[in-house]
């Protein structure tokens, strides 16, 4: 349940280009590299965002962000859903690092556009939920963003590969989907409130579903862990299952807790039908992550998942609301794909520690 797409600007201006001169870089950045200052000044950095979101406040913030960072900067305004992805495989080609600018809707989509062979991601949150976000410690200042670049330090994440698509945080298939969808249909309200209401709308809707779930360990069936043939077969009537890369989506929940976006894994977790006012009372206990062991949840850990149902199902994937699916899902973890830029410190919770990813400059 994570932001839609934020770039849905039917009025927005054409893509352009807008460059500033490169400046050197300051020691008071706080910079490890040893040089610098020829770091920065030949880096390109490009800027991908909605310049109509924010009610046409975003053009102005992501010009200040450009001029604090000390490289050769351009701007790739989108358009409408899908123009990230082409903006992005089309700064992936002349770009040292891409910024997106937006939430994580636009995040999903730059990832998609980088992905199989992708450049630095770095990521300024301004969306309603930024669960993608949370993952590593994001600037949120120009004075961020300037330090960040400079450093070129960060993690590899992993990423999860759809078939047909990319996924950067989560998959929700079922009630979690139709919360999302009804979500696109709140405006003036943010975070984790926004998607309390679109649940409250949700519950209107309630259903489940007969699935079937096979979780593999390896690739394909390699080192078993669970079922000797390295194979494991969930079956049950679900109001829903959610993938998870990272623990959280939906501005808030953390549906998937155990989840670490750089371990090589991904996380599913299932509930059961259940009555109307049971939905209500767990809530609270996913809101902090605490749902694990409650009857009729479960948390499973795989390398790849197979999903499958008796009936056309809710899907979406990192906040994208993408109708009903009437063919099975098959979701595989790519290890370490995407290097993401961040600051240094914080609540971070991965298993490898922050390391170089911008290089020879």
């Amino acid at each position: 349940m994570a932001e839609a797409p934020s770039t849905n600007a039917a009025t927005a201006a054409p893509p352009a280009e807008f460059r500033f001169r490169a400046r050197s870089c300051s020691d008071s950045l706080g910079c490890p590299c040893g040089d610098a200052q020829g770091r920065v000044q030949n880096m390109r950095v490009s800027f991908i965002a909605n310049p109509m979101a924010g009610r046409g406040r975003t053009r102005t913030t992501v010009e200040r962000y450009a001029r604090a960072v000390r490289g050769d900067t351009q701007f790739l305004w989108t358009q409408g859903p899908g123009h990230a992805s082409e903006l992005a495989r089309q700064a992936a080609a002349d770009s040292d690092v891409v910024c997106a600018v937006g939430g994580d809707g636009t995040v999903s989509e730059v990832v998609n556009g980088l992905m199989p062979h992708p450049v630095p991601l770095v990521v300024v949150p301004s969306g309603s939920g930024n669960d993608f976000a949370s993952l590593v410690e994001c600037p949120r200042t120009p004075e961020e963003l300037a330090e960040v670049v400079a450093r070129g330090a960060g993690f590899r994440l992993d990423v999860l590969d759809c078939g047909d698509r990319y996924c950067a945080n989560s998959i929700g298939i079922g009630f979690e989907a139709l919360v999302t969808y009804h979500s696109l249909s709140i405006r003036r309200v943010r975070g984790l409130a926004l998607y309390l209401l679109a649940v409250g709308k949700a519950l209107a809707q309630y259903e489940s579903n007969r699935f079937s779930l096979e979780l593999f360990d390896g690739d394909l069936v390699a080192e078993p862990v669970g079922a000797p043939d390295g194979n494991r077969r969930i079956d049950g009537e679900f109001l829903l299952v959610s993938i998870g890369n990272g623990p959280r989506a939906g501005g808030g929940f953390y549906i998937n807790p155990r989840a670490v976006a750089d371990d090589g894994h991904l996380d599913v977790c299932t509930a059961d039908r259940m009555p109307r006012l049971r939905m209500l009372s767990l809530l609270p206990s996913t809101i902090r992550g605490r749902h694990a062991g409650k009857r009729g949840i479960g948390l499973h850990t795989a390398a790849r998942v197979r999903v499958t149902a008796s009936h056309p199902f809710p899907i979406h994937i990192d906040g994208e609301y993408l109708g009903r699916r009437d063919r099975p899902l098959d979701v595989k973890v790519l290890p370490r794909a995407l290097p993401v830029l961040s600051r240094p410190g914080g609540r971070v919770r991965l298993m490898h520690e922050m390391e170089p990813i911008i290089k020879n400059y």
